[in-house]
């Protein structure tokens, strides 16, 4: 009977304590609800007086960002105030919606818009001054105080609405602190009364006690499902506790170390138990550096490469170390994780070799097409490279070609001859490389080279080359061959490079009338007598014409241009008694060519005939000698 009254005062007690609690609620309830209302009323305050700041700030930036640019002409100090007018006019906007409900500020505003327009307009003004006149007639505008007189009436109307709202603030807050003394009251009288639920604690306890005996069986369970989960898994897991004691390993764990768990104290003991090995060699990983004395330590770690010795094999692993903490902040357990990378080395090898592979092929591929003819397409590999991909440049084109190679052939085998070519061809490529240029293509024993950096780099090429060529013929005089002659033209102009051909071959080429004159000015490197000739377009190109021994030659129609191409000769590379002889005649012979050009042959054959009394090897006035010869004007004139 008295166990059964407990239970009636229980349950009476418990229904009289909820119906409190319901009523202490309820009056808590509408309480909070009147609060958070007045703190929403709070924030829509702070937020108003928050988009006032930044509108000010905005304006004040973009006016800040203007000044740094009147006085520097810097193009970033123009950052702020491009961002003002991207930003202010839908902050005014966030601004007017907030205060709808306000006709106080709704009026501030319509007045501050046009203040704020027209200080936008001035800065603009003083920005495209700034640019078009120069620093000064913007200052002229700056220095009115029209701007700044703009700016005092828009942080007045701007004061006056923080004011306003400081204001409201004021009074929500005192709203929200009487409101707040009300739920502290209510709620305290709520405590009072929930101190009867109290007598429900030995309930609470039993509960309790049966959710403990059920949670040991879940945990019992878990800890089933995890061990099986680590047994499936294809790593190894070893565990040992902070002693260093093992206390867990997986079956791929003991696979890997051969064995399975053997108590061992001291820690480091483990190294010799269950040993690791640096990469190739029979030398054990240091004990201070190995992943599970490192997580006995506390420190996390992770390695690569290291191996464990089995019997029959050798398995590199990478190793991961990690900790686990007590409550205390305490190493209570460190595990290493093993995982077998044969398979990821053998990969990553065979992933090196296939990566030699292919440069060994980009290597190859560009001996065939020149890297710079990728980037002048814009290609990274010969991969990205299509039919009709195109490109239009200013370049300079250098045509080379051997004199009389069919004759000096004629006396040579087939192996002879692709030995001299290449002999040949393996001299003159490094000089046009090193003048920034690259080979477009071989023409039997022609050389056809392309310069995009200017026409300098072409000259240059040209000269080197036949320097080379002098270097090379005292080597063919060595061994008993014939010197050999080169004649070369270089033509500066606008040039389609790209691709040609079919779907299953095709080719590099250039296609330009430039590079037509290039081949015409070799040709004429025969009729003249020289080595090397260009263009009154290359002749334009040069940054100095006169850093080089050049002169002019001609005025000549090559064979498939309608206008006439003016003829340099660049001859820094003549013999040096050839070439001081023409430096020393160089005024004299302009002077003769430019009689003979308004033919007056008799005066320029006296001026020629001079020229080759001091320099008798100059051929190009032994032809123009010739010329006036044969002119039969020349005794009238």
């Amino acid at each position: 009977m008295i166990k059964l009254s407990i239970q009636r005062k229980i349950v009476v007690g418990f229904g009289l304590t909820s119906s409190l609690i319901v009523i202490v609620s309820l009056s808590g309830y509408y309480s909070a609800f009147r609060l958070r209302e007045t703190n929403h009323k709070e924030l829509h305050t702070k937020k108003v007086l928050t988009k006032l700041e930044e509108v000010l700030a905005e304006i004040t930036d973009a006016e800040t960002g203007q000044r740094g640019y009147l006085l520097t002409g810097e193009q970033r100090y123009l950052e702020p105030y491009q961002k003002a007018i991207d930003k202010v006019e839908d902050d005014i906007k966030q601004l007017q919606d907030l205060t709808v409900d306000n006709p106080y500020h709704q009026q501030k505003l319509e007045l501050v818009v046009p203040l704020i327009n027209t200080k936008f307009a001035e800065l603009e003004q003083t920005i495209n001054l700034r640019n078009e006149q120069g620093l000064d007639a913007a200052l002229a505008i700056v220095n009115t105080n029209e701007g700044k007189l703009i700016m005092d009436q828009i942080r007045d109307i701007f004061h006056q609405m923080k004011a306003e709202e400081e204001r409201l603030l004021y009074a929500r807050s005192q709203h929200t602190q009487g409101t707040v003394h009300t739920t502290i009251w209510i709620f305290s009288i709520g405590l009072i009364f929930d101190l009867g639920i109290l007598v429900f604690v030995y309930y609470h306890i039993y509960r309790e006690i049966n959710q403990r005996l059920e949670a040991q069986d879940q945990l019992r369970d878990s800890e089933s499902r995890l061990t099986q989960f680590l047994e499936a898994i294809p790593v190894g897991v070893f565990v040992v506790d902070q002693n260093g004691i093992p206390y867990y390993a997986n079956q791929t764990a003991k696979k890997l170390f051969g064995q399975g768990l053997i108590p061992t104290n001291p820690a480091n003991q483990l190294p010799e138990i269950y040993p690791i090995y640096s990469p190739k060699s029979e030398k054990i990983y240091p004990a201070n550096l190995e992943p599970i004395i490192q997580a006995l330590n506390g420190k996390n770690s992770i390695y690569e490469g290291i191996e464990i010795h089995q019997p029959d094999k050798i398995v590199p692993i990478e190793v991961l170390g990690t900790p686990i903490f007590d409550d205390k902040g305490n190493v209570s357990y460190a595990i290493v994780v093993l995982n077998d990378i044969t398979e990821r080395k053998r990969g990553e090898a065979e992933r090196l070799k296939f990566t030699g592979h292919l440069n060994k092929l980009n290597h190859a591929f560009s001996r065939f097409v020149p890297g710079q003819f990728l980037q002048l397409l814009n290609k990274e590999t010969i991969i990205d490279v299509k039919l009709g991909d195109q490109v239009e440049k200013e370049m300079s084109v250098l045509f080379s070609d051997i004199r009389d190679f069919t004759a000096l052939s004629e006396g040579m085998t087939p192996e002879e001859n692709f030995k001299f070519i290449n002999s040949y061809l393996s001299r003159m490529e490094p000089t046009i490389i090193k003048n920034q240029g690259f080979i477009d293509k071989y023409i039997g024993d022609a050389i056809m080279a392309l310069f995009s950096g200017g026409a300098d780099d072409a000259v240059k090429a040209g000269i080197a080359m036949l320097h080379q060529l002098t270097e090379y013929n005292q080597h063919r005089a060595n061994c008993n061959y014939r010197a050999i002659q080169l004649g070369m033209g270089i033509n500066t102009g606008t040039l389609m490079l790209g691709t040609v051909g079919g779907y299953n071959r095709m080719d590099t080429t250039v296609i330009s009338d430039a590079v037509n004159l290039a081949a015409r000015l070799e040709g004429l490197t025969k009729n003249y007598g020289v080595s090397l000739l260009i263009s009154h377009h290359t002749f334009k190109q040069l940054q100095n014409p006169y850093d080089y021994a050049i002169r002019m030659i001609d005025h000549v129609k090559v064979k498939g241009k309608s206008e006439l191409v003016t003829v340099y000769e660049i001859f820094d590379a003549d013999l040096p008694e050839v070439r001081e002889g023409k430096l020393a005649n160089q005024d004299r012979f302009a002077l003769a060519l430019s009689l003979y050009n308004q033919q007056a042959y008799a005066e320029a054959l006296q001026l020629f005939e001079a020229c080759l009394r001091q320099n008798p090897a100059d051929q190009v006035a032994q032809i123009y000698q010739q010329r006036c010869h044969l002119n039969p004007n020349i005794n009238s004139v």
